[in-house]
């Protein structure tokens, strides 16, 4: 019997910003896209390309930490086309406010790097499409220029690939000044009046909203994306944001709980990230015990 797993993506989070580095090799890597298509995963999403001093590939225009020869973008497609998966390129980010909603300067930098990435990666058959990294709960930050500038620029050069978002929830146990579902709707929908066109793919993190709200906010933002015609996926976080400020494996039971939520309204499940917090060699033990309680639940489930 094919057993379903439901999380079927995951991001990588390779330029690690508040979660700790595994220092993986390339053999390590390879080891976890198995660990990754043995329960289902089939679409990895690098979350991004360039932030701060970082790139993920031997750029000649970028700051990069990496040697010459180490390419961990062309590495990471190379091994998922072996594994019949599907990649989405994090694209460009300054910083955490993008210079401070400084959307020309995002759109002129992305601009320099799509040069870079399309003249490397273009052919690389695992390359399906691009996430924009910069994520918010709001209208904030000239976003709306920001994400319309940066998928209608994704659209322009490449139409065959899609184009990916992954906002939060602002909820009460996350923001001060929280949104209700409703508000939430209104706003992601005054948003994406002019920029929503070229986005193909939208899944909300989950870990920013009470479990107890989880489904009403879902159900008032998929009639936003129905209406604007973007598929609505869930990012099913892995890790706990309830009991610590670091980030650690959530307890197997709030994960299944979130899943059977999001099941009711969404195409995809996929989450963040594999890796850190749901793989059988993550530098966590408890992620090795969820990767067991996972499995065993999903392949003895009627």
């Amino acid at each position: 019997m094919t057993v379903r797993y439901p999380i079927t993506g995951t991001f990588i989070d390779e330029i690690t910003y508040d979660i700790p580095a595994s220092n993986w090799t390339n053999e390590q890597w390879a080891a976890d896209l198995d660990h990754m298509k043995a329960v289902g995963i089939d679409t990895v999403i690098i979350m991004r390309g360039v932030f701060y001093d970082k790139c993920i590939y031997p750029s000649k225009i970028f700051p990069t930490l990496k040697e010459e020869d180490e390419d961990f973008a062309g590495f990471i497609m190379e091994e998922a086309a072996k594994r019949d998966m599907q990649v989405f390129l994090g694209m460009y980010i300054k910083d955490l406010t993008w210079n401070s909603g400084d959307y020309l300067y995002e759109l002129k930098q992305n601009k320099i790097y799509m040069d870079e990435v399309l003249e490397r990666y273009k052919d690389m058959p695992a390359f399906k499409g691009w996430y924009i990294p910069h994520e918010t709960g709001s209208n904030i930050f000239n976003i709306k220029e920001t994400m319309g500038g940066l998928a209608k620029m994704c659209k322009d050069r490449t139409p065959d690939k899609k184009v990916f978002i992954s906002p939060f929830f602002r909820g009460k146990n996350f923001h001060p000044d929280p949104m209700s579902p409703e508000l939430t709707a209104d706003v992601w929908n005054n948003i994406w009046k002019d920029c929503g066109k070229e986005i193909d793919i939208c899944a909300f993190q989950d870990g920013t909203t009470r479990l107890c709200d989880y489904g009403d906010y879902l159900k008032a933002i998929k009639r936003v994306t129905d209406d604007h015609k973007i598929s609505l996926w869930a990012n099913v976080e892995t890790f706990e944001r309830d009991v610590r400020s670091m980030f650690f494996p959530i307890p197997f039971d709030v994960l299944r709980r979130k899943i059977q939520i999001a099941q009711q309204y969404v195409e995809k499940c996929i989450t963040f990230e594999f890796s850190h917090f749901l793989s059988p060699q993550s530098i966590f033990p408890s992620a090795h015990n969820l990767n067991r309680l996972y499995r065993n639940y999903y392949e003895n489930k009627k």
